[in-house]
Protein backbone atom coordinates (compact mmCIF):
# COMPACT_ATOMS: atom_id res chain seq x y z
CA UNK A 1 0.00 0.00 0.00
CA UNK A 2 3.12 2.49 -0.59
CA UNK A 3 4.90 1.09 2.21
CA UNK A 4 6.40 3.57 5.19
CA UNK A 5 6.71 6.38 3.09
CA UNK A 6 3.23 6.31 2.70
CA UNK A 7 2.67 6.04 6.41
CA UNK A 8 4.82 8.82 7.53
CA UNK A 9 3.00 10.93 5.22
CA UNK A 10 -0.21 9.54 7.06
CA UNK A 11 1.24 11.12 9.94
CA UNK A 12 1.68 13.97 9.23
CA UNK A 13 -1.24 15.03 7.45
CA UNK A 14 -3.23 14.12 10.85
CA UNK A 15 -0.32 15.69 12.62
CA UNK A 16 -1.53 18.68 10.86
CA UNK A 17 -5.58 18.67 11.08
CA UNK A 18 -5.74 17.33 14.63
CA UNK A 19 -4.56 19.67 17.10
CA UNK A 20 -2.14 18.67 19.99
CA UNK A 21 -3.90 17.75 23.26
CA UNK A 22 -3.12 19.93 26.37
CA UNK A 23 -2.25 18.45 29.68
CA UNK A 24 -4.37 19.64 32.44
CA UNK A 25 -2.33 18.31 35.02
CA UNK A 26 -0.20 21.74 35.08
CA UNK A 27 -1.11 23.37 38.10
CA UNK A 28 -2.18 27.00 38.28
CA UNK A 29 -1.55 29.57 40.64
CA UNK A 30 -3.93 31.55 41.75
CA UNK A 31 -2.40 35.05 40.24
CA UNK A 32 -2.43 32.62 37.10
CA UNK A 33 -6.16 32.56 37.42
CA UNK A 34 -7.11 35.50 38.08
CA UNK A 35 -5.33 36.47 34.74
CA UNK A 36 -7.31 34.21 32.68
CA UNK A 37 -10.40 35.68 33.41
CA UNK A 38 -8.58 39.47 33.27
CA UNK A 39 -7.50 38.19 29.48
CA UNK A 40 -10.99 36.79 29.25
CA UNK A 41 -12.52 39.99 29.97
CA UNK A 42 -10.91 42.47 28.60
CA UNK A 43 -9.07 41.28 25.73
CA UNK A 44 -12.25 38.32 24.79
CA UNK A 45 -10.06 35.51 24.08
CA UNK A 46 -11.70 32.58 23.65
CA UNK A 47 -10.93 29.35 25.90
CA UNK A 48 -8.59 27.73 22.94
CA UNK A 49 -6.57 30.24 22.75
CA UNK A 50 -6.32 30.84 27.04
CA UNK A 51 -5.45 27.24 26.75
CA UNK A 52 -2.69 28.11 24.33
CA UNK A 53 -1.16 30.60 26.88
CA UNK A 54 -1.34 29.12 29.58
CA UNK A 55 -0.44 25.64 28.01
CA UNK A 56 -3.52 23.84 29.66
CA UNK A 57 -6.90 22.16 28.37
CA UNK A 58 -9.03 24.78 26.94
CA UNK A 59 -12.41 22.69 29.21
CA UNK A 60 -9.66 23.46 32.38
CA UNK A 61 -9.76 26.95 31.47
CA UNK A 62 -13.17 27.57 31.16
CA UNK A 63 -13.26 25.95 34.69
CA UNK A 64 -11.23 27.91 36.17
CA UNK A 65 -12.53 31.49 34.44
CA UNK A 66 -16.17 30.30 35.87
CA UNK A 67 -14.92 29.50 38.88
CA UNK A 68 -12.62 32.40 39.71
CA UNK A 69 -15.73 34.62 38.07
CA UNK A 70 -18.36 33.65 41.06
CA UNK A 71 -15.62 33.86 43.52
CA UNK A 72 -15.18 37.40 42.26
CA UNK A 73 -18.91 38.06 42.08
CA UNK A 74 -19.74 36.71 45.87
CA UNK A 75 -16.67 38.95 47.01
CA UNK A 76 -18.25 41.96 45.77
CA UNK A 77 -21.94 40.81 46.70
CA UNK A 78 -20.61 40.60 50.35
CA UNK A 79 -18.93 44.07 50.22
CA UNK A 80 -21.99 45.82 48.48
CA UNK A 81 -23.64 47.19 51.45
CA UNK A 82 -20.08 48.67 52.36
CA UNK A 83 -19.70 49.72 48.65
CA UNK A 84 -22.51 51.81 48.92
CA UNK A 85 -21.35 54.90 50.66
CA UNK A 86 -23.96 57.17 52.54
CA UNK A 87 -25.19 60.52 51.52
CA UNK A 88 -23.48 61.78 54.47
CA UNK A 89 -20.31 60.42 53.87
CA UNK A 90 -20.30 61.83 50.21
CA UNK A 91 -20.34 65.28 51.76
CA UNK A 92 -17.10 65.60 52.40
CA UNK A 93 -15.10 67.02 49.53
CA UNK A 94 -18.05 66.57 47.22
CA UNK A 95 -17.17 67.69 43.75
CA UNK A 96 -18.66 70.69 42.28
CA UNK A 97 -20.94 69.22 40.21
CA UNK A 98 -22.72 67.88 42.81
CA UNK A 99 -22.90 70.67 44.98
CA UNK A 100 -25.83 71.97 44.21
CA UNK A 101 -27.59 68.80 45.06
CA UNK A 102 -27.81 67.76 48.94
CA UNK A 103 -28.33 64.26 50.35
CA UNK A 104 -27.58 63.35 46.93
CA UNK A 105 -26.40 59.33 47.21
CA UNK A 106 -26.58 57.99 43.72
CA UNK A 107 -26.91 58.70 40.26
CA UNK A 108 -28.26 55.46 38.36
CA UNK A 109 -28.35 55.07 34.71
CA UNK A 110 -29.12 51.66 32.43
CA UNK A 111 -27.78 50.28 29.26
CA UNK A 112 -28.14 47.64 27.11
CA UNK A 113 -25.95 44.62 25.69
CA UNK A 114 -27.28 42.92 22.10
CA UNK A 115 -28.13 39.01 22.35
CA UNK A 116 -28.94 36.83 19.55
CA UNK A 117 -32.69 36.34 18.89
CA UNK A 118 -33.69 33.10 20.78
CA UNK A 119 -35.33 30.41 19.00
CA UNK A 120 -38.50 30.66 21.23
CA UNK A 121 -41.28 32.64 20.70
CA UNK A 122 -41.73 33.68 23.93
CA UNK A 123 -38.11 34.48 24.83
CA UNK A 124 -37.92 36.63 21.88
CA UNK A 125 -40.76 39.36 22.86
CA UNK A 126 -39.49 39.09 26.77
CA UNK A 127 -36.01 40.23 25.10
CA UNK A 128 -37.28 42.47 22.54
CA UNK A 129 -36.08 46.42 23.10
CA UNK A 130 -38.72 48.96 21.08
CA UNK A 131 -35.99 51.60 21.84
CA UNK A 132 -32.98 49.80 20.57
CA UNK A 133 -34.89 48.15 17.79
CA UNK A 134 -32.97 44.66 19.01
CA UNK A 135 -33.30 41.53 21.58
CA UNK A 136 -30.97 42.82 24.37
CA UNK A 137 -30.27 42.62 28.45
CA UNK A 138 -30.53 45.15 30.17
CA UNK A 139 -28.86 46.26 33.13
CA UNK A 140 -28.92 49.17 36.19
CA UNK A 141 -25.36 50.74 37.12
CA UNK A 142 -25.09 53.43 39.98
CA UNK A 143 -22.11 55.81 40.78
CA UNK A 144 -21.10 58.08 43.84
CA UNK A 145 -20.88 61.28 43.61
CA UNK A 146 -16.83 61.03 43.11
CA UNK A 147 -17.42 59.25 40.28
CA UNK A 148 -16.86 55.45 41.52
CA UNK A 149 -19.26 52.47 40.18
CA UNK A 150 -20.94 51.37 43.92
CA UNK A 151 -23.95 49.65 42.13
CA UNK A 152 -24.69 47.32 39.19
CA UNK A 153 -27.86 45.09 39.01
CA UNK A 154 -27.91 41.77 37.70
CA UNK A 155 -29.08 41.43 34.13
CA UNK A 156 -32.78 41.78 32.69
CA UNK A 157 -34.45 40.86 29.56
CA UNK A 158 -34.91 44.15 27.34
CA UNK A 159 -38.39 44.60 27.20
CA UNK A 160 -38.75 45.51 31.16
CA UNK A 161 -39.47 48.87 32.68
CA UNK A 162 -36.82 50.64 34.75
CA UNK A 163 -39.00 50.35 37.96
CA UNK A 164 -39.76 46.52 37.37
CA UNK A 165 -35.96 46.27 37.15
CA UNK A 166 -34.89 48.75 40.73
CA UNK A 167 -37.79 46.53 42.04
CA UNK A 168 -36.63 43.27 41.44
CA UNK A 169 -32.82 44.32 41.58
CA UNK A 170 -33.30 44.55 45.90
CA UNK A 171 -32.04 49.01 44.98
CA UNK A 172 -34.69 50.22 47.44
CA UNK A 173 -33.33 48.23 49.78
CA UNK A 174 -30.18 49.57 50.03
CA UNK A 175 -31.62 53.38 50.41
CA UNK A 176 -31.89 55.58 53.30
CA UNK A 177 -34.94 57.62 54.62
CA UNK A 178 -33.86 61.53 52.98
CA UNK A 179 -31.99 60.23 50.36
CA UNK A 180 -31.77 61.55 46.87
CA UNK A 181 -31.66 59.55 43.62
CA UNK A 182 -30.46 61.22 40.33
CA UNK A 183 -31.33 60.05 37.39
CA UNK A 184 -32.52 60.81 33.70
CA UNK A 185 -35.98 61.32 31.89
CA UNK A 186 -36.65 57.60 31.33
CA UNK A 187 -36.75 56.44 34.55
CA UNK A 188 -40.51 57.70 35.36
CA UNK A 189 -41.91 58.93 38.75
CA UNK A 190 -41.49 56.02 40.83
CA UNK A 191 -44.06 56.08 44.02
CA UNK A 192 -41.69 53.28 45.96
CA UNK A 193 -39.04 55.97 46.35
CA UNK A 194 -41.63 58.64 47.98
CA UNK A 195 -43.18 55.70 50.35
CA UNK A 196 -39.67 55.30 51.62
CA UNK A 197 -38.81 59.27 51.91
CA UNK A 198 -36.31 59.23 49.26
CA UNK A 199 -36.09 62.13 46.59
CA UNK A 200 -35.81 61.14 42.25
CA UNK A 201 -33.77 64.24 41.03
CA UNK A 202 -34.39 64.11 36.70
CA UNK A 203 -34.37 66.75 34.32
CA UNK A 204 -37.46 68.54 33.94
CA UNK A 205 -40.26 67.25 30.82
CA UNK A 206 -41.06 69.83 28.35
CA UNK A 207 -44.90 68.38 28.30
CA UNK A 208 -47.03 70.49 25.74
CA UNK A 209 -44.85 73.88 26.51
CA UNK A 210 -43.15 75.25 23.53
CA UNK A 211 -40.06 76.13 26.28
CA UNK A 212 -38.80 75.88 29.40
CA UNK A 213 -38.49 78.56 31.81
CA UNK A 214 -35.40 80.26 32.93
CA UNK A 215 -35.33 78.22 36.84
CA UNK A 216 -35.87 74.56 34.49
CA UNK A 217 -32.94 75.57 32.11
CA UNK A 218 -30.57 75.80 35.13
CA UNK A 219 -32.36 72.64 36.39
CA UNK A 220 -31.58 70.88 32.86
CA UNK A 221 -28.00 72.09 33.03
CA UNK A 222 -26.64 71.57 36.34
CA UNK A 223 -28.43 67.84 36.18
CA UNK A 224 -26.74 67.14 33.21
CA UNK A 225 -22.72 68.25 34.10
CA UNK A 226 -23.95 66.11 36.71
CA UNK A 227 -25.11 62.84 34.75
CA UNK A 228 -22.25 63.02 32.76
CA UNK A 229 -19.94 60.96 35.37
CA UNK A 230 -22.59 57.50 35.38
CA UNK A 231 -21.88 57.67 31.32
CA UNK A 232 -18.30 58.05 31.61
CA UNK A 233 -19.11 54.58 33.98
CA UNK A 234 -21.30 52.36 31.30
CA UNK A 235 -18.57 53.52 28.97
CA UNK A 236 -15.74 51.86 31.30
CA UNK A 237 -17.68 48.32 31.44
CA UNK A 238 -18.09 48.19 27.83
CA UNK A 239 -14.67 49.19 27.33
CA UNK A 240 -14.12 44.99 27.62
CA UNK A 241 -14.19 43.23 24.64
CA UNK A 242 -16.27 40.75 25.31
CA UNK A 243 -19.15 42.83 26.19
CA UNK A 244 -18.27 45.13 23.81
CA UNK A 245 -19.07 42.39 21.04
CA UNK A 246 -21.70 43.60 18.54
CA UNK A 247 -23.86 40.41 19.82
CA UNK A 248 -24.23 38.20 23.34
CA UNK A 249 -24.26 34.65 22.30
CA UNK A 250 -26.87 33.08 23.62
CA UNK A 251 -24.66 30.49 25.62
CA UNK A 252 -23.29 33.05 27.40
CA UNK A 253 -26.70 34.39 28.86
CA UNK A 254 -26.12 32.49 31.82
CA UNK A 255 -22.24 34.41 32.74
CA UNK A 256 -23.03 37.80 31.52
CA UNK A 257 -25.01 39.12 34.45
CA UNK A 258 -21.62 38.32 36.14
CA UNK A 259 -19.22 39.28 33.69
CA UNK A 260 -20.96 43.00 34.09
CA UNK A 261 -20.90 42.68 37.81
CA UNK A 262 -16.88 42.55 38.17
CA UNK A 263 -16.24 44.48 35.13
CA UNK A 264 -18.47 47.27 36.86
CA UNK A 265 -16.57 47.07 40.18
CA UNK A 266 -12.94 46.14 38.94
CA UNK A 267 -13.19 49.65 37.44
CA UNK A 268 -12.92 51.21 40.19
CA UNK A 269 -9.61 50.14 40.74
CA UNK A 270 -8.79 52.39 37.44
CA UNK A 271 -7.58 55.72 36.99
CA UNK A 272 -8.83 58.64 38.99
CA UNK A 273 -12.27 59.41 37.25
CA UNK A 274 -13.14 62.79 39.08
CA UNK A 275 -10.21 65.32 39.20
CA UNK A 276 -9.67 69.63 38.78
CA UNK A 277 -10.92 70.72 35.25
CA UNK A 278 -10.48 74.44 33.99
CA UNK A 279 -14.12 74.66 33.37
CA UNK A 280 -17.12 72.54 33.41
CA UNK A 281 -19.80 72.47 31.75
CA UNK A 282 -22.01 74.17 34.14
CA UNK A 283 -19.64 77.04 34.32
CA UNK A 284 -19.70 77.74 30.50
CA UNK A 285 -23.04 77.99 30.41
CA UNK A 286 -22.02 80.99 32.18
CA UNK A 287 -21.63 82.34 28.24
CA UNK A 288 -24.69 81.30 26.97
CA UNK A 289 -26.59 83.04 30.03
CA UNK A 290 -24.92 86.12 29.37
CA UNK A 291 -27.41 89.00 28.20
CA UNK A 292 -26.79 90.34 24.93
CA UNK A 293 -25.11 93.49 24.53
CA UNK A 294 -22.99 92.70 28.11
CA UNK A 295 -19.49 94.58 27.90
CA UNK A 296 -16.86 92.40 27.39
CA UNK A 297 -14.24 94.22 29.85
CA UNK A 298 -11.20 91.29 31.12
CA UNK A 299 -12.54 91.84 34.57
CA UNK A 300 -16.22 91.00 34.05
CA UNK A 301 -14.75 87.93 31.83
CA UNK A 302 -12.91 86.99 35.09
CA UNK A 303 -15.46 87.36 37.17
CA UNK A 304 -17.69 85.38 34.86
CA UNK A 305 -15.46 82.28 34.75
CA UNK A 306 -14.93 81.95 38.87
CA UNK A 307 -16.21 78.94 39.77
CA UNK A 308 -18.32 79.26 42.83
CA UNK A 309 -19.52 76.72 45.01
CA UNK A 310 -23.37 75.18 44.87
CA UNK A 311 -26.05 77.45 45.35
CA UNK A 312 -24.04 80.75 44.63
CA UNK A 313 -23.00 79.48 41.22
CA UNK A 314 -26.70 79.36 40.07
CA UNK A 315 -27.73 82.51 42.09
CA UNK A 316 -24.71 83.95 39.70
CA UNK A 317 -26.54 82.29 36.65
CA UNK A 318 -29.64 83.80 37.47
CA UNK A 319 -28.58 86.94 38.04
CA UNK A 320 -26.79 87.27 34.94
CA UNK A 321 -30.77 86.00 33.52
CA UNK A 322 -32.58 88.97 35.66
CA UNK A 323 -34.55 86.55 37.85
CA UNK A 324 -34.98 84.92 41.56
CA UNK A 325 -32.37 82.84 43.10
CA UNK A 326 -33.48 78.80 42.96
CA UNK A 327 -32.32 76.25 44.75
CA UNK A 328 -32.02 72.71 43.92
CA UNK A 329 -33.22 70.57 46.79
Amino acid sequence: MGGNDRIRELKMKYDQKTPKKFSSQRLLCSEDKLFMLLLRLRRGYPFEDLGYFFDVDPDYCCRVVYAVLRYLCITFQNLEKHLFISAEAQNERKPLPFRPFKNLRVIIDGFDLFIDCPSNFQQQGNTYSDYRSHNTVRFIIGISCHGGIIYVSPGFEGNMSENQMLAKSGFYDLLDEGDAVMSDRGFKNNDELLRRGVELIKPPSLGKRSQFTAEEEIRTRAIASARIYVEHAVRLIKANRLLRSYSTPLNSLGTISDYVYVAGYLANFGFKKMGKQKRTSVEKSLWIFAPIGAPNTKQQSQATTLRLDGELFLEKLLLLRGTKTLTLQ
